[in-house]
């Protein structure tokens, strides 16, 4: 498995409740394992640098409880996977599982990861989740945004975050509608929605699928089912990466009051202090970030925060 994962297809899960006893972690990794994907690295670090055999399972269990700020599974290689899980800091906690996009042209294999992610959903209890290739997400969250350094204008890649508690952040291959969704949506709206498939989940919750397989998304039958679903479900309750400030509606409202709330509003450093340039502009880390990148011809350097994952590019002048 390349380090990008950009062939990959990514399962995320956003929950509020509180996922780091050791009882969620033990029946978290025996659903893994059950299902064949067995880590044998594990680490809050990434890549993370302890080996991992059933034997290890308790220090993993032990790190588990720890609350790291991002606790790190994977094995690497051919149809290799990663379990990213962020169990301490703002809520909602974030729960990605990424494998790679070869294990779906398994007609088999689709089915299985079906059924595990819907083990997934009845232990996280996730108010929202959705299952896409990395490549259709980034075509959805990733815009080219001008930045004028001096007298030049230089273009850099901005990752849009993802924010369900302010509206969905999409509308992929599979989504997970938690009981606030279906309430918000109502069932019965959600029952006559146009989609490839659509059941009902046992806590209330509502699955939509927009096509048979993740690798289906360049499709233009499943492009018509998005935009269909879409335009059904109310354009303005989803993110459009061409509308990026546009305010959603959503089950979710912000707090009436004059102070921020850290679950609705990120926290981004201000551009003009170039001493923050190098935290992260997600979660603040300002320690546990690493240089990715140096791109000569714009004068850009990239970084990835090793605590929430997000990726950023800064002028180097300003550095």
């Amino acid at each position: 498995m390349e380090a990008t994962w950009d062939h990959a297809v990514v399962l995320h899960f956003w929950t509020f409740q509180e996922c780091s006893s050791e009882t969620i972690g033990r029946i978290f990794l025996s659903t893994l394992v059950k299902f064949g994907f067995v880590p044998n690295k594990f680490g809050d670090e990434d890549p993370p640098t302890h080996k991992f055999d059933m034997s290890s399972t308790n220090s993993l269990l032990k790190l588990w409880s720890e609350r790291p700020g991002q606790l790190n599974l994977q094995r690497l290689g051919r149809m290799g996977f990663q379990a990213l899980l962020h169990l301490s800091g703002r809520m909602p906690t974030l729960i990605a599982f990424a494998v790679h996009d070869e294990y779906f042209q398994s007609e088999e294999n689709i089915a299985k990861f079906l059924e595990l992610s819907g083990e997934l959903y009845a232990l996280l209890r996730p108010f929202h989740g959705d299952i896409s290739h990395n490549k259709d997400r980034e075509s959805k969250t990733v815009i080219i945004t001008p930045i004028k350094i001096g007298n030049r204008t230089v273009n850099a890649e901005t990752h849009i975050p993802a924010q369900p508690i302010k509206g969905l952040p999409g509308i992929f291959w599979t989504n997970y509608l938690g009981p606030p969704f279906v309430d918000f949506y109502t069932k019965s709206k959600l029952e006559a929605a146009p989609a490839y498939s659509k059941k009902s989940l046992h806590d209330g919750g509502y699955l939509i699928m927009t096509s048979r397989s993740p690798l289906d998304y360049f499709k233009p039958e499943t492009n018509s089912v998005e935009t269909n679903l879409i335009a059904y479900l109310g354009p303005d309750t989803i993110f459009d990466k061409a509308l990026p400030d546009r305010i959603l509606r959503s089950p979710f409202p912000p707090p009436q009051n004059t102070t921020p709330n850290p679950a609705f509003i990120e926290s981004t450093p201000p551009l003009s202090m170039s001493e923050n340039l190098r935290n992260c502009p997600k979660c603040g880390e300002s320690k546990n970030v690493e240089e990715t990148s140096r791109e000569s011809q714009n004068s850009l350097v990239g970084f990835k925060c090793q605590s929430c994952g997000e990726r950023w590019l800064v002028h180097a002048s300003l550095l």
